[in-house]
């Protein structure tokens, strides 16, 4: 079952959120922890139609339970909004409800367990390729990640109608 217990990525994807942890050698950093990024690539790789196969072997890096508990709302959140809005892999609005809140920790909620782990890694691998590829000095990197966050406030600055609808319900 998802998020309850360490989380571990492997091979490239650990390479890659290292890297992306690690960026600045100094005090700043684009993330602070890897639970960060943890949080971040999902939505990331879903917004962005990115997802990736497995990789294994070579590094890895670890993402605590311990840690990972004090922000486990704010994952379930994001597992159950991407599980929501992912009319691709299910085009059924009540069968993507029940894919959310009510198969989860069961063996039907397995195959969307592990699309969600795709999105993970599709928005680590973006993560990577916007902000890290293209740097090479810290200025660089500050320049990337002002230009991706201006590329995604252009295309996602204005809230669907669909996402607020769902938050609506949600605190309801």
């Amino acid at each position: 079952m998802i998020f309850n217990g360490d989380y571990q990525f492997k091979g490239e994807y650990a390479e890659k959120v290292n890297f992306l942890r690690d960026a600045f050698s100094g005090t700043n950093s684009l993330f602070n922890r890897i639970l960060d990024i943890y949080i971040l690539a999902p939505i990331v790789g879903f917004l962005y139609n990115r997802t990736a196969p497995i990789s294994s072997g070579g590094m890895t890096a670890n993402v605590l339970y311990e840690a990972m508990s004090k922000e486990l709302e704010t994952l379930w959140f994001n597992y159950r909004l991407i599980i929501l809005l992912d009319k691709e892999h299910e085009p059924d609005f009540e069968k993507r409800v029940n894919k959310a809140f009510r198969y989860y920790g069961k063996e039907e909620a397995l195959p969307d367990e592990s699309r969600y782990e795709s999105f993970v890694r599709g928005g680590v691998e973006l993560l990577y390729e916007k902000l890290i590829v293209p740097s090479r000095t810290e200025e660089d990197y500050l320049k990337n990640l002002y230009d991706f966050m201006e590329e995604f406030e252009e295309r996602y600055g204005q809230a669907s109608d669909e996402i607020v609808d769902l938050c609506k319900l949600a605190r309801k």
